[in-house]
């Protein structure tokens, strides 16, 4: 059964949902949360848990996986993603690192392992509840932004090209056409993506992003359409898969061109009837979703010799839109340098040199190369300085071998013989900056991921590369 209890404040502090299959515990747990100031709202198993999320909205979720009937903690990580929108916290009776390492990659924000100290679950939730309010915040700008409109819409430059593209993407977004987007490798067509789809009806739903070339046909089926438990090899659980998820947003194919040809003809089903199947499954589902892809290749000439299908395309190609390789707009250089710099660096910027030495070199790997070389300078920068120079852009570049002079006083010990300069500064940089972080939040991981701006198990991974604890 499911209970609601306000607190007997007029303004409660925040709302906890309290997900544990115990009685005891939700007495006890749900009572000292009330007298912490908090609304609590509990459930005793997965279906319980579902139904007063939606309902009730929680903005922490204390989450005890071990569920009935099973009791296998399977059961409760199945609920995480479900809770997305809310800050969630563990209360687990194991200690499975593997188990751990599971719920962070899935969205858990800290654990707490039975019994659990009073002072600690306090602590802990009350650290939740801030998070979940600056969330809160921080959705709410995000909306105001979206609402008023970015003239940018992620899509920087001023150059005439890219004046037009906006344009283009601000009309087509308001329409439900697909979008083929054409451009060389780097110019930023998963940009030119996102902002069709915050420039759509549908900006309020899910953009859901595969990489068509990097799968086999068979993955990319699952990952597409997803499967059903037992369906093949390794499937313990029915898995939706991103068309299901992107119902009511935007799926975004990124290399279409490298699709493998059985993938073609399911693709080309689901775009004429709006039905697909899953791996394994015998009943056909149902999925509203804006398609919008994106290749390198010329797909009208892979029509024509065959390597793509003619009714496909023309079931992409609702529009069409071309990013420009960035030697047509080379007068955005500098804007788009300056925002990557300051990225990483947030006071720096660049000699007269280093402008000059940016305009006139060539970009072959259009934006994404330019913001590579742009960040390792930044990321390069002595503390006492604050100026990128052309020699520093050579260097990161790899155009010159050696560290320049005035980046290199009390510089990082020269590296092994294996790594090179720049692998070695960066490096010396991580571990610096990781072991501020671990120093500033006490040694707690969570909090340390959180003021590295990475997760938790993203730092665990560093930590044990580094040799650091």
């Amino acid at each position: 059964m499911i209970s609601t209890t306000d607190n007997a404040a007029s303004q409660p502090i925040g709302h906890v949902l309290l997900v544990d299959d115990e009685p005891a515990y939700q007495r006890l747990g749900g009572s000292f949360l009330r007298n912490l100031g908090h609304r609590v709202s509990v459930a005793g198993d997965v279906d319980e848990a579902l139904k007063s999320f939606e309902e009730d909205k929680p903005q922490v979720v204390l989450l005890d996986l071990a569920m009935p009937p099973s009791m296998d903690p399977e059961a409760g990580l199945s609920l995480i993603p479900h809770f997305s929108s809310a800050v969630v916290v563990v209360l687990s009776g194991h200690g499975d690192r593997d188990i751990a390492l599971r719920a962070v990659e899935l969205g858990v924000w800290d654990f707490l392992t039975k019994p659990i100290d009073p002072e600690m679950l306090r602590f802990v939730v009350t650290r939740a509840m801030h998070k979940a309010k600056l969330d809160e915040e921080v959705r709410e700008l995000r909306a105001a932004k979206a609402e008023q409109g970015d003239s940018e819409m992620g899509l920087v430059g001023q150059t005439a090209p890219m004046q037009q593209l906006r344009a283009m993407v601000q009309r087509v977004g308001a329409t439900s056409v697909n979008v083929i987007v054409l451009g060389p490798t780097g110019t930023g067509k998963e940009l030119v993506a996102r902002a069709l789809h915050s420039s759509s009806g549908r900006k309020t739903g899910p953009f859901s992003v595969i990489h068509c070339g990097a799968l086999s046909a068979e993955l990319l089926e699952s990952e597409l359409f997803g499967h059903l438990k037992g369906s093949f090899t390794g499937a313990h659980r029915d898995q939706p898969g991103l068309v299901e998820t992107a119902h009511g947003g935007s799926l975004f194919l990124d290399e279409v061109g490298e699709m493998p040809p059985p993938m073609q003809v399911k693709l080309l089903r689901f775009l004429q009837e709006g039905t697909f199947m899953p791996v394994g499954g015998r009943e056909t589902k149902k999925a509203d979703v804006r398609v919008i892809s994106a290749t390198h290749r010329d797909l009208e000439s892979m029509v024509r010799d065959g390597s793509f299908r003619e009714d496909l395309y023309y079931r992409l190609k609702g529009m069409v839109l071309r990013t420009p390789a960035l030697a047509e707009r080379r007068a955005d250089v500098p804007l788009l340098a300056t925002r990557f710099l300051r990225g990483v660096a947030q006071n720096a910027r660049f000699s007269a040199d280093a402008l000059n030495w940016l305009q006139a070199h060539e970009w072959p790997g259009n934006v994404r190369q330019l913001r590579a070389v742009v960040e390792s300078a930044g990321a390069l920068i002595l503390p006492q300085s604050d100026v990128v120079d052309a020699d520093l852009l050579r260097f990161a570049s790899g155009e010159s071998t050696s560290l320049p002079e005035t980046a290199s006083e009390d510089a990082p010990p020269a590296p092994s013989s294996s790594d090179g300069a720049l692998d070695g500064a960066i490096l010396e940089l991580e571990t610096r900056m990781i072991r501020e972080a671990m120093l500033q939040s006490g040694g707690n991981q969570s909090e340390a991921a959180r003021r590295l701006g990475i997760s938790r198990v993203g730092l665990i991974k560093k930590l044990a590369r580094l040799g650091l604890k």
